[in-house]
């Protein structure tokens, strides 16, 4: 290849990414040696020098800075600032040495002497050099001496050829991490994980180094905002495998084993990509390791992941792991890394769970067919356990007499599982299937009759629901005359007929209202006599709903708030949740979300392991409600609502979306659009599904607007055109569609796109223009000015001037047409800044604008 070949291919890398760019450049290497030019041969091999620096490839390293330096030494005169970048290029190669076990420790040793004796000669602080004496110490095990020079690095002067002090505080804080020092690690970590210290690699490794600290130091939140945040900047850098390998790790830990195995999924490939160096590889597949283990402790090593199972994988990953470890520790002496692997891969999880608001639900291992009772389980001890707990209307009154149908047992006990049954299923053919076998079990038959009543009137046969509830009453009436029926039996089997009194309420008909009332204060009333404050409380909170429900808040309160205390008293905090979302919402009119938090907290506080997936997910949503009503209560917002996504998770989707929407826009009233995005973009596919079309439009404008702010400008646009479409379809939104059209077209001006732009602020205007909006039009208008000269596009036909100018001129004379025609201050200060903008666009030379 010529000079000018080689050139124009070496301007061509820049597009290329990874391996493909690390092969090209290392042919342009070899050719670059044979041409004249050693000045073009330095330049090739700086650019492949970087490409090794910022792959997962950095063992080739020693190569081309071995001949970089012999390019230095013969014709450094001649290639003026060769030296900087083969003495900061030195560094990597040392770096990179130092992580391959393949190296020798004396090798490594006479390469750091041959740095820091160029460094000494040129007068360059040997701070970088004591720092990668102290990474070396570290690796071998020789606290003492990583202590040492680590001190004498941050002693020494800082110049042009130290690394950033982002990097620096990522290196000490890594050397106290080994030592098992969390606090310590946190301290030198604290300004990248603020965002004080940053660089083109930092915080992207550290926020996934400090995760597991973070656990482990009780800062529960700030590791899950720092994976948030974290993974975003990490995921697929094939230079940052480590960090996604802890990430992996983290979510083993902290009951987000689906989050981690759909992370590893997306980066399966480097499963079996060998070609990458030892020591990233090692911190990936050790986080990936972990993972799998915790999969198969699960029993689900059967799932799918790359082109086998997890059982699969880990029995392939867990050799060459355990292996690359004991290659650094023939190459140290000892067996500090084995130890330091087996520590990791023998770790308890950290939390049961810490909800990071992603959808993937792993499959629970198939339970057993019926609970199993302990060897010489008493059969009446657990059917006075189920008798009690049916009476309790407790929520695993289900699982108590399944341990009793586990049993050996009688046809009598038989019945009363059947019994159980069917008031699980709650369907009428269940309960008229068991009617026939309980003539001889009248009171069973009697609360059956009640069963059969609900299950009609929720079927929606409210006349054959009234049957059976005045027929229940009745065959209840005549057994509690007869002494057959314990109280709460008795009342068991009333309790249809408020049940149907209920549902038979018009509220176009107060006469139903107030009928339902009568008989909720006799059933009250009733249930006070018999001493059984479980029914008091329950038509308590019916009363309360029913003067809610005609309208009258103020004299439903005293009921509700009377049903919660008469809960509490019966031992029955799994009902608390009714009565608080009634209490909540008046809370919440009055705009007292604190009070109205104080209700919903005490009951899932109370009642979260007895309440059913729905009831715990609803309940935990109206506390999201709560928590984002109030100042200040951000943080306190994000962590419920992805617990409230969590428990949506299988049970409703919508709701599971919204709740992570919450916390990102929580995260957004915070200014920390990082973990705001993390969470967008973990449901964003799903937004068209879960809102309607206004809320559509917003949260995609909510999202745009963190990407925005997080710099990745051309996602930006295309979730502020999305939401420009969404308002496009909506009637009377043309304003909306405006403001969305304006933002999309300075994101794609912002990402370089300019015709993009240039169509967007045309659109723009023409809406603000069928608005009469004419401040707003003239502002686009200008920016497409500005676009058009950027694009270059030359003169239009017929127009004596370039498009930029000619396009600006235009809008001027506009604005002085309506100044004159309308004077005010407003037009004058926009036709001031108009004639500014054609001013300064004639003064920029040609093809400069862009």
């Amino acid at each position: 290849m010529t000079v000018e070949e080689i050139a124009r291919a070496l301007e061509g890398t820049g597009a290329l990414r990874g391996r493909q760019r690390l092969e090209r450049l290392e042919r342009l290497a070899e050719h670059a040696r044979a041409c004249p030019s050693r000045a073009l041969e330095a330049d090739v091999l700086i650019a492949l020098a970087q490409a090794h620096e910022y792959s997962a490839e950095r063992a080739r390293l020693p190569v081309v800075i071995g001949r970089l330096l012999q390019l230095l030494d013969a014709h450094g005169a001649e290639l003026p600032g060769l030296d900087r970048n083969v003495y900061w290029n030195l560094k990597w190669m040392t770096s990179a040495l130092i992580n391959n076990p393949a190296v020798p420790v004396p090798t490594v040793l006479r390469w750091m002497d041959e740095l820091e004796r160029r460094y000494r000669e040129r007068g360059i602080s040997l701070r970088p050099a004591h720092g990668l004496r102290g990474h070396l110490a570290q690796m071998g095990g020789d606290e003492e001496a990583a202590a040492r020079h680590f001190e004498a690095s941050v002693a020494a002067v800082r110049d042009e050829y130290a690394d950033c002090h982002a990097c620096e505080n990522n290196a000490l804080g890594d050397w106290r991490a080994w030592l098992g020092d969390d606090t310590g690690a946190l301290r030198y970590w604290a300004p990248l994980l603020d965002g004080e210290l940053t660089c083109a690699s930092e915080p992207h490794a550290t926020l996934g180094q400090a995760l597991l600290p973070l656990v482990r130091g009780g800062r529960a939140e700030e590791a899950r905002s720092a994976h948030l945040r974290g993974y975003p900047m990490v995921r697929r850098a094939e230079n940052l495998r480590g960090p996604v390998g802890c990430h992996i790790e983290f979510c083993a830990l902290t009951g987000n084993e689906g989050r981690g195995l759909e992370i590893l999924a997306e980066h399966a490939e480097w499963l079996t990509f060998r070609g990458e160096d030892a020591r990233p590889r090692l911190e990936f597949l050790t986080g990936a390791l972990v993972l799998l283990r915790r999969l198969a402790v699960l029993g689900l090593a059967d799932l799918p992941l790359a082109d086998g199972t997890v059982g699969s994988v880990l029995a392939e990953a867990e050799p060459e792991t355990h292996g690359l470890a004991g290659r650094f520790d023939a190459r140290f002496g000892g067996d500090r890394w084995a130890r330091g692997l087996a520590a990791r891969l023998a770790a308890a999880p950290l939390l049961e769970s810490l909800p990071l608001g992603t959808r993937t639900r792993l499959p629970a291992p198939v339970p057993d067919p019926a609970p199993v009772p302990a060897v010489g389980a008493d059969l009446d001890a657990l059917v006075a356990e189920a008798r009690r707990m049916s009476d309790l209307r407790h929520p695993r009154t289900d699982a108590a007499w399944e341990r009793v149908a586990a049993l050996p047992h009688g046809p009598e006990i038989a019945l009363e599982v059947r019994m159980q049954r069917a008031k699980s299923a709650g369907t009428v053919a269940a309960v008229a299937d068991l009617l026939p076998d309980l003539e001889d079990r009248p009171a069973l038959r009697a609360e059956a009759l009640a069963v059969l009543s609900v299950a009609l009137v929720r079927g929606g046969d409210l006349a054959g629901g009234t049957e059976a509830a005045g027929e229940a009453a009745a065959t209840a009436e005549a057994l509690w005359s007869d002494g057959v029926l314990t109280p709460e039996q008795y009342l068991a089997a009333r309790r249809a007929v408020p049940f149907a009194v209920l549902n038979a309420i018009d509220l176009a008909d107060p006469a139903t209202g107030a009928h339902a009332l009568h008989v909720l204060v006799r059933e009250t009333a009733l249930a006070e006599d018999l001493g059984v404050p479980s029914r008091v409380a329950q038509y308590l909170e019916m009363s309360g709903r029913v003067h809610a429900g005609l309208g009258d808040v103020a004299e439903a309160l005293p009921y509700v708030e009377a049903a919660r205390e008469g809960y509490l008293k019966a031992g029955q905090p799994w009902f608390l949740a009714g009565p608080a979302h009634l209490l909540a919402q008046v809370a919440l009119e009055e705009d007292d979300a604190a009070r109205a938090e104080a209700r919903v907290a005490e009951a899932l506080r109370l009642g979260r392991a007895a309440l059913g997936p729905e009831d715990l997910a609803r309940t935990a949503s109206l506390l999201v409600e709560c928590l984002l009503r109030q100042e200040g209560r951000e943080t306190d917002a994000i962590a419920a609502a992805l617990d409230a996504a969590h428990l949506w998770e299988g049970v409703h989707e919508p709701d599971h979306v919204h709740n992570i929407c919450h916390a990102a826009r929580a995260y957004l009233r915070l200014d920390r659009p990082g973990e705001a995005v993390g969470l967008f973009e973990q449901v964003a596919d799903r937004f068209e599904v879960s809102y309607e079309e206004m809320s559509l439009a917003l949260t995609r404008r909510q999202y745009g607007e963190v990407l925005r702010r997080t710099g990745d400008h051309r996602r930006a646009a295309e979730q502020y055109l999305a939401a420009a479409a969404v308002a496009a379809a909506m009637e009377g939104q043309a304003e909306l569609e405006g403001d969305l059209a304006w933002y999309a077209a300075e994101e794609l001006d912002n990402a370089g796109l300019r015709p993009e732009s240039l169509a967007a602020y045309r659109r723009a205007a023409a809406l603000w223009r069928d608005l009469g909006a004419f401040d707003a039009r003239v502002r686009c208008l200008r920016a497409a000015a500005w676009a058009e000269l950027a694009l270059d596009e030359g003169p239009e036909p017929g127009a004596p001037e370039a498009a930029g100018p000619a396009a600006m001129s235009a809008v001027l004379a506009e604005v002085e047409a309506r100044a004159a025609a309308e004077p005010s201050p407003e037009l004058d200060e926009l036709l001031a800044d108009t004639r500014g903008q054609l001013a300064a666009m004639l003064t920029i030379p040609e093809g400069e604008a862009g």
